[in-house]
């Protein structure tokens, strides 16, 4: 009794030497890690006094969950094998495939029926998945922007993981992913400004305004980021979830402009105006990092703040009225070559209540 006492004594002793290891390089690669949390450039504002009935100032006039279902399309995923053309497949929110250079890369995969750590409640989605994950072809390389449960699902990851090859990840979340069962000489780990080069795609992390975290105690223990993705022919940019700030334009002035952008426009609200975008700024950060087409994103899936459901997407192609950026709106599902992308500006979610 005494030797078992004396074994878990020394565990609890060298507990917090063992959680260290494998955070110790955070500090020497992230100016933003304090050796316990993960922090914004600038302020990090989250209000909570105010009231819940606040105005939303929208330009939609729906509710803030459709009457009905969305209408879907298919996912075509034979362009993996074309090489040279670019095609990309929005499955709602966040949840994106680019066929880029003959590569898969999939970001942020949630195809849950809730964004929750359960699944008898929490935010439902407004439509099932266009397609099963078994459906999916195989993924190169699955990108995480960060550990929120819309956009790193537990449940997804495990039925995807067999499929994957490589996962790029912010520092942190390659814990959460080893949790889940991922093996870690899957998963690489990225702070902010680092590079690598995976079988011809060149990857930067770039920063984000945002936060972390997947219960009341862990809030800014892992990173949030963007992502810059190069194959040598086309330029991507992939926003995260970000509220407005100045790393747009330094990504913007060290990457120069990009072919094509994601840029998220929904779930935004006055009382966080720190950790969304209003649709105007995600069109001012499109501006700022040079997008010549943009597809708004995080919207169209799940109920996650208080203005109606295609709210960001009408008042974000408003916003555009005018200028040369093109506001490309595909059906979630459908899948679309950039040699055509003109053609998806479609906006098919105006006569949808």
């Amino acid at each position: 009794m005494r030797k078992k006492h004396l074994l878990f004594m020394t565990w609890l002793l060298l507990l917090p030497c063992l959680i260290s290891a494998g955070t110790s390089d955070y500090a020497e690669r992230s100016s933003n890690y304090d050796g316990k949390i993960f922090h914004n450039e600038h302020e990090f504002i989250l209000l909570k006094d105010i009231p819940k009935d606040a105005p939303v100032w929208a330009l939609s006039d729906k509710e803030v969950i459709p009457e009905n279902q969305l209408p879907l399309k298919t996912p075509d995923f034979t362009g993996e094998t074309t090489g040279g053309e670019l095609f990309f497949t929005w499955f709602g929110h966040s949840t994106l495939l680019l066929q880029m250079d003959g590569k898969n890369i999939l970001f942020d995969p949630v195809f849950s029926k809730r964004s929750s750590p359960v699944q008898f409640a929490g935010p439902k989605r407004f439509t099932p998945p266009p397609c099963a994950v078994n459906d999916l072809p195989e993924i190169d390389i699955l990108v995480i922007t960060h550990d929120h449960y819309d956009h790193l699902d537990k449940k997804t990851i495990k039925k995807l993981d067999s499929k994957v090859k490589k996962y790029v990840c912010p520092l942190g979340v390659e814990r959460r992913l080893k949790k889940f069962g991922v093996a870690e000489d899957k998963i690489t780990n990225m702070a902010w400004w680092e590079e690598i080069h995976i079988e011809g795609i060149d990857i930067a992390c770039t920063p984000a305004r945002h936060f972390s975290g997947r219960t009341l105690s862990d809030r800014f223990e892992t990173l949030w980021t963007s992502w810059v993705l190069s194959d040598g022919k086309y330029r991507i940019f992939e926003s995260g979830d970000s509220g407005w700030d100045d790393h747009f334009q330094r990504i913007g002035a060290k990457y120069g402009s990009f072919d094509l952008a994601f840029i998220e426009a929904g779930q935004y609200d006055i009382r966080w105006p720190s950790v969304h975008m209003k649709p105007e700024e995600s069109f001012d950060a499109a501006k700022a990092v040079g997008a010549k087409h943009v597809v708004p994103i995080h919207w169209g899936t799940f109920r996650l703040a208080r203005h109606p459901w295609d709210d960001s997407v009408q008042r974000m192609v408003k916003a555009a009225g005018g200028s040369d950026i093109n506001i490309i709106t595909p059906y979630i599902g459908g899948t679309v070559p950039f040699s055509n992308i003109l053609n998806y500006q479609n906006r098919w979610y105006e006569p949808i209540r």
